[in-house]
């Protein structure tokens, strides 16, 4: 993802939201996602590329994917798991690694105290593109 002035508006935003999760409760990507009209994933990366301050002063353990699951293991600056740091505020999970009461832990977004609007994608925001794949020649393929 290009670091954009799109992407520093996200990022800050995305910020916000997270900052604003009260100990014990839980948002999903999906729903940050759907407030700032972006793709959950984007908001997942941008948690995932934190620095090391953010990583420290952020609550970002309490941002997971849809349904309470948790996904690839994630650790804080001082190196807790997602997991300890969620369950330090009662959380408590399935053998598959959901949260168990994510239902009643999961709070909307538009129910927090963040101050950012609701978004709608500018016009002149750019457009995701994906690169088609190029046919590999049989000669070429044997070269790799």
């Amino acid at each position: 993802m290009a670091k954009s002035p799109f992407f520093a508006r996200i990022k800050g935003d995305v910020l916000r939201i997270v900052a604003s999760v009260p100990a014990g409760r839980v948002v999903s990507f999906a729903d940050v996602g759907a407030h700032l009209d972006v793709a959950p994933r984007h908001v997942a990366y941008i948690l995932a590329m934190l620095d090391p301050v953010e990583a420290a002063t952020l609550p970002w353990h309490r941002a997971v994917a849809a349904g309470g699951t948790l996904g690839v293991p994630k650790a804080g600056a001082d190196g807790t798991p997602q997991r300890a740091l969620l369950a330090a505020e009662g959380a408590a999970f399935d053998p598959d690694g959901r949260i168990t009461d994510f239902v009643a832990r999961c709070i909307a977004v538009a129910d927090l105290p963040h101050g950012v609007a609701r978004q709608v994608r500018p016009a002149d925001a750019p457009v995701a593109t994906r690169r088609a794949r190029q046919p590999v020649a049989k000669e070429a393929r044997g070269r790799r």
